[in-house]
């Protein structure tokens, strides 16, 4: 008897405690004021830090990517974090994603995104080429935004602050799904690997 395949988006990440989510939904409100529209905000719920896309992936394999994430981050030892800065991909100029930055532990978060990349790499997925850029996505510009309106975005995340907050020591690992909506991306775990 076989198990019924079937193809998921998913990805690796880092879950955020709840009073950095709770920060980051008051940061985003902040933004949104001044920015009505051209903006598709992520559903604070949803906010995470992202170790490593795998993309398309068949549901059968999921057990087995828990156990490789559980077998490599088993000594994971990762350093404390702290919310930094404002900014967005790919430059001011051009805002596409905005983003709250992370500081601490950069070379942690380095080895965190490297153990995730070796979890998959037997299971056929590449390792990536660029250099990882830790970041918790909060909104995305929506294509039809017009040079005014990216100017407006640019300057209201350079005015904006991230609030002073506790900092917190990552001790999950979770493998998402994320399912496409016209109101953006809905996000479920598939698992997850104390660390």
């Amino acid at each position: 008897m076989s198990t019924a395949s079937e193809t998921l988006r998913t990805f690796i990440a880092l879950p955020l405690p709840e009073e950095w989510i709770r920060q980051l939904a008051e940061t985003i409100a902040v933004l949104s004021r001044p920015l009505p529209s051209g903006v598709r905000w992520v559903s604070p719920d949803g906010i995470h830090l992202t170790l490593k896309f795998l993309g398309p992936t068949d549901s059968r394999i999921v057990p087995r990517i828990l156990d490789a994430i559980a077998e490599n981050f088993d000594e994971a030892s990762p350093s404390t974090l702290a919310l930094s800065t404002l900014g967005t991909f790919p430059s001011s100029r051009n805002p596409r994603v905005i983003w709250a930055g992370v500081s601490g532990g950069s070379e942690s978060l380095e080895d965190l995104h490297h153990r995730a990349e070796q979890s998959v790499s037997g299971l056929g997925w590449s390792m990536d080429g660029r250099p990882f850029r830790p970041h918790l996505t909060l909104g995305r510009v929506r294509d039809q935004v017009t040079p005014r309106q990216r100017q407006a975005i640019s300057d209201a995340v350079t005015r904006a602050r991230l609030p002073v907050i506790r900092s917190w020591r990552p001790d999950t690992v979770r493998l998402y799904r994320s399912v496409l909506t016209p109101r953006g991306a809905r996000y479920s775990s598939l698992g997850e690997v104390q660390i």
